[in-house]
């Protein structure tokens, strides 16, 4: 038998890295389609989630939601492919920087040096794990380079900036 409507047959919605509406874009419409409810896997721990239909909640204090997968496919002694263990490892690095932001915490880098043991590709990793700034750090470069004072003292240039922003932004450091 046909569905008669796209979400008809829809059960559950697993949001991930997300706790937000204005986080999900499109995928927004599914969430009251979800008849057993919603499932946040986060590592951000000071959201503050607004999804009404969220039933369950697995957020950990750590850099990573990669990590969190890791951790539980590691326990129940799941074997990766290479082609998986390099993913959870991309991600790893992703989010945490390459294990260099305030937020990367002991776990990412044991469940890092797992999915490198497992097989990660460090060719791959090497290819895409290329530093780049987020969208908030772009905008502080931006912010920086447009409100810039320079002074001269004693033929030495210094320049100064004063900055802003509404909360904290991870990674900071690297702008």
């Amino acid at each position: 038998r046909r569905c008669a409507s796209p979400n008809e047959g829809l059960q559950r919605v697993g949001l991930v890295d997300a706790q937000r509406r204005d986080r999900l874009g499109p995928a927004e419409v599914l969430l009251p389609h979800a008849k057993l409810g919603v499932t946040i896997v986060d590592h951000h721990v000071d959201a503050e989630s607004d999804i009404q239909e969220a039933r369950n909640y697995v957020v950990e204090n750590v850099g990573s939601v990669s990590t969190m997968i890791a951790e539980r496919l590691k326990i129940k002694g799941v074997e990766l492919t290479e082609a998986e263990a390099t993913i959870l490892a991309l991600g790893i690095h992703s989010d945490t920087g390459s294990l260099v932001y305030d937020s990367t915490t002991p776990k990412d880098a044991s469940m890092l040096a797992w999915a490198m043991g497992m097989g990660a590709s460090q060719t791959a990793i090497a290819e895409h794990a290329k530093p780049t700034l987020s969208n908030e750090q772009q905008g502080v470069l931006t912010q920086a380079l447009i409100n810039i004072n320079s002074t001269e003292v004693h033929g030495v240039t210094i320049a100064t900036v004063l900055l802003s922003a509404d909360g904290f932004i991870p990674g900071l450091a690297s702008v």
